[in-house]
């Protein structure tokens, strides 16, 4: 049976901008979203936050949920919570293993991303 691993990504949108982060080692070159995995005894919407504010500085104040995402690798699956940020503050800023940075959402669409696009998709309808 493969392990099932609880997390979490978080859309921070503004002016047509999302934040997104591109790892300095490991997944270099993807794109990613903000997030990660649910820590023990935290709550999804706890995870994003403090994702957030690990992977570019920024603060969330307020959090919408967007759905679900699963995707399956061939040794392990991933459960996303999916959120959008309705509240923030700060801006993106380069951290030890990532940097961040907002980019227009029809860039990101033409980016190589980390993972599947589908939960992005599930956070346009939502716009």
């Amino acid at each position: 049976m493969k392990k099932v691993r609880n997390a979490v990504r978080c859309f921070l949108i503004q002016d047509d901008k999302v934040v997104c982060i591109k790892y300095k080692t490991g997944e270099m070159g993807y794109l990613d979203i903000p997030g990660g995995k649910i820590e023990e005894g935290e709550t999804p919407e706890e995870a994003s936050i403090r994702e957030v504010y690990e992977e570019t500085g920024m603060t969330v104040n307020k959090l919408i949920s967007v759905g679900d995402t699963i995707i399956e690798y061939p040794d392990r699956i991933f459960n996303f919570k999916v959120y959008l940020a309705t509240e923030f503050s700060g801006i993106p800023q380069e951290q030890e293993e990532n940097e961040s940075f907002f980019i227009t959402l029809d860039d990101l669409a033409k980016e190589e991303k980390r993972f599947d696009i589908t939960y992005f998709k599930r956070v346009e309808k939502r716009l």
